[in-house]
């Protein structure tokens, strides 16, 4: 088992997310904190768990490069997640979540680093991600990781009507990244 950033236990590990259960652990996690805070039908969990599966499969074809997911626990129980997938030159970054029993203690940025790092480190030119409005807390740790809000629409999804955003990260030296939304 990979152990990141392991920046004292009690405050949460960060490990790759490539044990059995840690598909539906994520997905549950989305769907249940999803549900209960934004008023979320189960079509996010379908959708949350539809990315997860098809990240298997890439990585099954495509090893390392198709991305990643990592996932925190604290107390032996799954309390956050994030992944990075590929979208040609660009990595997008998905299932950035953090449980509200361990928010406000750095768990998030410390995920947020890592995704980026490893963006970082295998070549990515950008990351990107597609969000909605109204997540404060996260969009903050976006900003200050500098990502730049970039598109802004209304949408019907997961039982809502919400604004999509998508936010941006250049690398330095690097052009913006593609729009693909998976």
């Amino acid at each position: 088992m990979e152990m990141v950033n392991l920046i004292p236990p009690s405050q949460g590990l960060i490990r790759a997310g490539d044990q059995p259960g840690d598909l539906g652990a994520v997905a549950a996690m989305h769907g249940v904190l999803y549900g209960r805070e934004q008023g979320m039908d189960q079509t996010v969990e379908a959708y949350i768990a539809g990315g997860l599966a098809d990240l298997v499969t890439a990585r099954a074809r495509d090893g390392e490069e198709a991305g990643r997911l990592w996932v925190a626990e604290a107390d032996g129980r799954l309390v956050g997640s994030v992944g990075i997938t590929k979208a040609s030159d660009a990595a997008q970054l998905r299932w950035f979540l953090v449980d509200p029993s361990q928010r406000g203690r750095g768990l998030g940025r410390r995920l947020l680093d890592t995704a980026i790092g490893y963006a970082r480190s295998r070549g990515f030119r950008s990351v990107f991600l597609w969000t909605i409005a109204g997540l404060e807390p996260a969009h903050h740790l976006y900003r200050q990781a500098g990502f730049t809000l970039t598109e802004s629409r209304p949408v019907r999804q997961w039982g809502l009507d919400v604004v999509e955003q998508r936010f941006d990260l250049a690398f330095a030296g690097a052009q913006r990244g593609e729009h693909a939304r998976p």
